[in-house]
Formats: structure tokens, C-alpha cells, sequence
């Protein structure tokens, strides 16, 4: 039972200034609510005189049992703060003790918001009839009907009242602030009035009981994410509608989607949308065209999004030049072909679309954006052969992606094909200088890769549980990042080139069949653990290095020598393989005898 069947009561209840209504005199409607729980007084009319003297007008028998609250009158945000304590007990009494449903439907259709300086509970401006963040978090309030000169509903005014059913809101009111309603998760009706102009960002965020909604003609203003997480399967938008906010309506089950001739999408960012079948837009559109429910700019050169309900083959049209954001994401389709004359691929494109099994990709296309196919499991194969930049992420979780062809490829960024699992050939263009942070991550059948001659950059945990076999690095490889080839079990031999200055921590660690390493000529830095539970059986640091970490070859059980030609002792940050023989240059044998760290070996020796 609702608000709107209290008005027969209420407007029986205002002769008197506090007035308790025994469950005789209520009407029918009430009667349906609360008559079964044979309560008394649980209805209380109160006339205010003086705004912040709601508190004084009830007494502790009136607040234990209110459950439908009438007021008139004056109110300030101390009224609104003594409303929420209401909300806020934790049970609620009949006249016998008897505990009954603990929640409070709130009348104010002839109460008056003051202004008041109230750090901006009401009006954050000093406004009159200006309801702002007054009775958020409420948690069991149910249902509210607001003052009839209310003017603006501003930002958190309801949000979070987790028990609120129902809210009905006069003519007058203009806007709604951002995040206004948003967490209501049992909202199911709002009236929303003629005369209503903006809906804020997030307004009804989350109202997840919303399956219906009538906005008004009037309203030429949604803002972003104000719908998100409701219930709407369907909504008309008001012919004047000017902006429709990013992801306006994203996480609905919204199934169509007409889109007015005067309205812009911010950013034409729809957000998503799963179970969206069809979009269609108004003929005389200034910034969109649609062809068979998929969404174009203005000229069609765009195509910004493509209903994710549809299935089985897309074609592209011809004339199209570039596949925006989003546009197939969380997709259905099994196949899409793009035709010649696309140059961009932008991000997310392509996010987690689980049916996607091959996708043609012209060579005209030379930029493909960050997650552009991340997640699609069922991908077999793509040819970048052209594309010049790839965005961090673009085929991460691509778990069938067997192959890749990247011959342009100016770098490998970060995560670009991270845990594809069944990825076993790449080719790389020769000019790549880096291989981003986890750019190969988990590609756990990938036992070959040639490197890029060029390359000068190994990042962070790039191929770390690779099933790599062999590996050759180029000569310019620099830096082998933290990680880089941990856990790769299947090495058995690397060298490094005399450029490679610093090889990071943990960056072999867990390559048990790994039975040599030679470290090149410049080699400066070695980061701790880098070699840890490995089946090394000697390690040779070269002459140049000034820094080795600790533990560089804990748990290497095979491991019986290490030789360190530097004549000055470098930097050791600890040891715990004390009982390897440590053979210096024969100049340095008391040099190293003495120096931190390396004190601690057991046997010191002349190299020979």
C-alpha cells in the first residue's frame, strides 16, 4: 500500500496541532496497512508553528510508534535530523509492546523547507524549498511525499535509503541533483513532474527495483550514469532531450533505444548495454544516423555501437573509417568483417565478447586501442601486419589466440597478450625496441619467440610462466626487468649481450632447468633472487658489476662456485649461500675478506 492512498486520512487529520489517530478512525487504505497489526496511534499528524521544534512535538510514546509521520509547517535541517533518528531506531512498538514493521512513511506535502545555515543540509546556498542531502541514508524510510513548493531535489538528498519504495514529487520541482536517489535498491515508483528540466549524474544509480519509469517532455537534461543498475527494460526519451548523459543507462536490461533528433550522447559513450537488440534514431538527427539498429555518427563514418544482443556475422558497411570505443563490446556475434578504409580500432572495441571467433582485419588499419579485444576466449587468429600502435591489453585473456603476425609493430605494450594461453607463434617487426610489462604473461605454450633485433627493453614479468625452451638475446637488450622470464622451467641456457646493464630482481627465478647463464661484459646490476631455484652450477659476475642483491642464488642446489672478477668489491645487499666457494682476483682476496657481506663466505679464494 502507497502513499497516495494516506490522502483521504491526512486531509481529515489537520485541525489539530499533534494529533494521534486510533486505528478506528483510520480509512480503508490505511486500515489495509496497518489494521492487521490491531495498532494504536501509529499515525501522527503534527502542525509545526516554528521550524526546528519537530522534536519537541513527540514524545518518546509518539516516536516509538509513528509509522506513517504527517507534517505541516515551517521545517530546518533539525526537523530533517530528528526524521532520520527516526529511521534510524531499532524497533518499532504497538500499543501492547508488540513489535511490528519497523518503517516510516513520510508526509510533507504541506511542510516548507526554510533556508538556514546548516553546512548544507537544506539548500546548500540558503535556499527555501530546496531539499539537499537532508534525509540520506535513512534506512527505513519507505515511502515520501515531498513538499508542494519544493523547487530543486539537490545532490544526495535520498541517497542510500535502502528500504525506500515510493516518492512523489510536486509540479514545481525543476531539477534533480546528482546521486539524489541513487542506492535506493527497493525503489519501484517515482513520480516524476511536467516541468522537470535536468536529471543529475547518478541520480538513480543502482535502483535496481526501477522497472519503470515516465520522464517528462519537459526534461531536456540526463547526466551521466543516472539510470545505471535500475531495472528498465524500456524508456521513451522526451522529445526535446539535449544531452543524454555517458553510460546513461548502462547495466539495464534496456532492450531498444530510440534516440531523439535533438539529443547528444556525452562522449557517445552508451556505456553497457547487454541485452540492447536495436537502436534507432529520430530522422533529422543532428549528430547520429542508425542503418539495421547499428549506431553511426552523423556521417557514417563512425560506427559507435552495435547492439550486444545481436549474433552470429556483422559486415561493416563500406564508407566506415574508424570502429569507436565500445562499440562491440560484450558482444554475441561469432564473426566481423571490417572492410578496407578502416584506420582505427579504438579501445574496448571488441571487450569481452565471448562468441567472437575471428574478426578481418584490413591492412589499412594501423592503431588498435587499449582492451580492444581483451577477453574474447574463443579468438583464434589476427593479422596486424600494419598496425603500427597497439593499446596495453588489446588480446589479454585471449585464451584460443593461437598466432600473432605484427610486422610493423613500433613496441610490444604492456600486457598486450597476457595469459593467451594457446598462443605458440609471433612474429614481431625487427624495429621494436620494447616488450612491455607483462606483455607475454602466462602464455603458457609459447616454447619459441624470436626477438626483434632492435630490442632494448625486456619490462617487467614479460614472459614470466612462458614455456619458453630457448632464448636468444638480441645484442642491444639493455634491461631484463623484475620477473622477466620467472618460472620459465623450460630454459636451459642463456647468454647475455655485453649491453645489457642491469638484470632485475627475480628475473630468472624458478627456471629449474636452467644449468648456465653467462652475464655479459657490461653487466652492472644484479637484482636479489635473480637467479633463485635455478639449476646453475656456476655463476661468473664480470668485472663491471657494482651492485649485487641478496640471495642472487638462494636455493640453486647444483650451484659449487661463483666467481667475481670486479676488483673492487661491489655492493652486496646479503648472502645466505655462504658455503659456495668464492673465488675474486687474487689482488682482492683481502679486499673481499674484509667488505660487508662478503666477509660472511666461508671460503675466499685467488681466481686462477
Amino acid at each position: 500500500m502507497k502513499i497516495r492512498q494516506y490522502f483521504n486520512v491526512i486531509a481529515a487529520l489537520l485541525l489539530a496541532t499533534v494529533t494521534i489517530v486510533p486505528a478506528s478512525s483510520q480509512s480503508r487504505a490505511v486500515r489495509d496497512r496497518y489494521g492487521r497489526s490491531s495498532t494504536y496511534g501509529d499515525v501522527v499528524e503534527i502542525r509545526l508553528h516554528e521550524a526546528g521544534t519537530l522534536e519537541q512535538k513527540m514524545t518518546p510514546e509518539m516516536q516509538n510508534r509513528v509509522r506513517l509521520l504527517h507534517i505541516e509547517g515551517p521545517m530546518d535541517y533539525k526537523d530533517f535530523k530528528f526524521i532520520k533518528k527516526l529511521c534510524e531506531r531499532s524497533r518499532c512498538e504497538d500499543n501492547r509492546g508488540k513489535k511490528v514493521d519497523n518503517y516510516i512513511d513520510l508526509e510533507l506535502e504541506r511542510a516548507r523547507i526554510m533556508s538556514s545555515g546548516n553546512g548544507g543540509l537544506l539548500g546548500g546556498h540558503g535556499d527555501r524549498d530546496v531539499l539537499s542531502d537532508a534525509l540520506s541514508y535513512a534506512s527505513h524510510l519507505r515511502s515520501i511525499l515531498l513538499p508542494e513548493r519544493l523547487k530543486r531535489i539537490d545532490s544526495g538528498a535520498l541517497r542510500g535509503c535502502s528500504h525506500l519504495e515510493e516518492v512523489i514529487m510536486p509540479r514545481g520541482v525543476h531539477a534533480i541533483g546528482d546521486n539524489a536517489f541513487s542506492g535506493c535498491s527497493r525503489l519501484e515508483y517515482i513520480a516524476l513532474p511536467e516541468g522537470l528540466e535536468r536529471i543529475g549524474s547518478e541520480c538513480f544509480y543502482d535502483c535496481g527495483d526501477l522497472k519503470s519509469i515516465t520522464i517528462p517532455q519537459s526534461v531536456v537534461e540526463i547526466g551521466d550514469k543516472a539510470f545505471r543498475g535500475c531495472g528498465l527494460k524500456r524508456v521513451k526519451l522526451p522529445y526535446g532531450l539535449e544531452v543524454l548523459g555517458a553510460k546513461a543507462f548502462e547495466n539495464t536490461p534496456l532492450t531498444v533505444l530510440d534516440i531523439p533528433s535533438t539529443t547528444r550522447i556525452t562522449n557517445d559513450d552508451l556505456g553497457t548495454l547487454k541485452k540492447l537488440e536495436e537502436i534507432r534514431v529520430e530522422n533529422g538527427s543532428r549528430y547520429y544516423s542508425y542503418e539495421d539498429g547499428v549506431l553511426y555518427d552523423k556521417t557514417g563514418a563512425v560506427l559507435l555501437r552495435c547492439p550486444a544482443a545481436r549474433s552470429g556475422a556483422f559486415y561493416v558497411p563500406e564508407g566506415v573509417e574508424e570502429i569507436a570505443w565500445n562499440a562491440f563490446s560484450y558482444s554475441q556475434l561469432s564473426s566481423v568483417s571490417i572492410p578496407a578504409g578502416v584506420t582505427k580500432i579504438a579501445a574496448s572495441a571488441f571487450y569481452e565478447s565471448p562468441q567472437l571467433r575471428s574478426v578481418g582485419i584490413p591492412k589499412s588499419v594501423t592503431s588498435i586501442g587499449d582492451y580492444a579485444f581483451y577477453g574474447c576466449p574463443r579468438l583464434q587468429r589476427v593479422d596486424l601486419a600494419d598496425v603500427r600502435k597497439l593499446g596495453k591489453k588489446a588480446f589479454q585473456d585471449c585464451k584460443s589466440l593461437e598466432s600473432i603476425v605484427a610486422n610493423r609493430l613500433e613496441n610490444v605494450p604492456q600486457s598486450a597478450f597476457e595469459s593467451c594461453s594457446a598462443l605458440t607463434s609471433v612474429e614481431l617487426s625487427s624495429s621494436v625496441t620494447t616488450i612491455g610489462e607483462y606483455a607475454f604473461k602466462n602464455c603458457k605454450a609459447l616454447s619459441q619467440i624470436e626477438l626483434p633485433s632492435q630490442l632494448i627493453t625486456i619490462s617487467k614479468e614479460a614472459f614470466e610462466n612462458c614455456a619458453l625452451t630457448s632464448l636468444e638475446l638480441p645484442a642491444k637488450v639493455a634491461t631484463i626487468g623484475e620477473r622477466a622470464f620467472k618460472n620459465c622451467k623450460g630454459l636451459t641456457h642463456v647468454n647475455l649481450p655485453d649491453a645489457c646493464v642491469t638484470l632485475d630482481k627475480e628475473a630468472f627465478r624458478e627456471c629449474s632447468s636452467l644449468v648456465e647463464i653467462a652475464l655479459g661484459a657490461g653487466l652492472r646490476h644484479i637484482g636479489e633472487h635473480a637467479l633463485r631455484e635455478t639449476a646453475i652450477t656456476k655463476l661468473v659476475l664480470p668485472e663491471t658489476v657494482t651492485e649485487v642483491g641478496k640471495k642472487v642464488a638462494e636455493k640453486c642446489k647444483s650451484l659449487s662456485r661463483i666467481e667475481c672478477h670486479a676488483i673492487v668489491p661491489p655492493k652486496l645487499d646479503g648472502v645466505s649461500d655462504n658455503k659456495v666457494e668464492l673465488y675474486v682476483p687474487a689482488t682482492s682476496v683481502n679486499a673481499y675478506r674484509s667488505a660487508k657481506n662478503w666477509k660472511n663466505f666461508k671460503t675466499i679464494l685467488p681466481l686462477e
